[in-house]
Formats: structure tokens, C-alpha cells, sequence
């Protein structure tokens, strides 16, 4: 099991790329499978002089979950992003992008339970449309709240 140096030069160490979890019940943390136990099944790549490279999963920095890449298994990993062309957002700002300009991926320890995960590309822009009806929104629970301060403020008067 090799990686041809055709394959070699096809993996960028600037991209993220994503790997289909391989399902594991043997053995459970908390009620949680092996499987996802400190993995987000994303990785980065780390190639060497030799010709070989290894798919390193982000939520550790010290490779303790990684692939070798052969010519059997590059296909199994696929292309999410370009490191390089993508910015992060926070979590409370996802709803003001359309869905289809969202990656929501796990590039850390914080895995996908801490946040964080929303990734958009760095030309895109905020959904109009989402921004307005967010705004809305807002309005209309302000307009909430003061209702019920105005009935709490009658009832304290009485």
C-alpha cells in the first residue's frame, strides 16, 4: 500500500478535507460510540520528503488520530475547503447567510459541541433577505418586552 507521487501532488496542506466516520460499537464513552470520541473526521494533511502523507484529524494538534494515505484510501477523503479562502464566523451570525454559503465543520478540540463551527467563503455576503426578517424579529420581541414592563409597571401602580 503506497501513495503514487501523482496522488502525492493531488493533496494541498491548505485544504480541509472530510472523511465518513468508520462506525465503531465496541466501546462506548459516557453514551457516547469510540467513533467520535475526541474526532471531529476532519482533517488537514501532513506530507513528507519520503512521498508519504497522512491525514491528521483536527481535534488534536498532535496527529493522535491520523490516516496514512494510500492510493486505496485518498478517495475516501474528501475536499471541504481551502484554508486560504474561507473565514470564520461566529455562531450568531450563521443565520444571517443563506444555508448553501455555510461549511459547518469542526476544525478543533471543541469539536462540534463547543460552537464554532461555521465557516463561509470571504466574497460572501449577508442574505438580505435573513438580515431583514432578523430584524423583525428583534423588533417584534422588543415590542414584547415593553408590552409585559408596561403591565408590570400597571400592576406596581395599583
Amino acid at each position: 500500500m503506497t501513495l503514487s507521487k501523482e496522488n502525492y501532488d493531488k493533496l494541498n496542506t491548505n485544504y480541509l478535507y472530510k472523511k465518513e466516520p468508520v462506525v465503531d460499537h465496541s466501546l462506548y464513552i459516557g453514551q457516547t460510540p469510540i467513533t467520535y470520541h475526541c474526532k471531529n473526521w476532519t482533517f488537514k494533511v501532513s506530507k513528507y520528503e519520503d512521498g508519504s502523507a497522512y491525514m491528521r484529524d483536527t481535534y488534536f494538534s498532535d496527529s493522535s488520530h491520523s490516516y496514512e494515505i494510500t492510493d486505496e484510501n485518498i478517495d475516501d477523503f474528501k475536499f471541504v475547503f481551502d484554508f486560504r479562502e474561507v473565514r470564520k464566523i461566529g455562531d450568531s451570525h450563521s443565520n444571517e447567510y443563506d444555508e448553501e454559503d455555510l461549511y459547518y465543520v469542526a476544525t478543533n478540540s471543541g469539536g462540534y459541541s463547543c460552537g464554532g463551527c461555521y465557516w463561509i467563503n470571504k466574497d460572501t455576503k449577508e442574505s438580505k433577505t435573513l438580515l431583514i426578517d432578523k430584524k423583525k424579529r428583534e423588533i417584534e420581541s422588543l415590542k414584547n418586552q415593553m408590552e409585559w414592563a408596561e403591565r408590570d409597571l400597571a400592576r406596581l401602580l395599583e
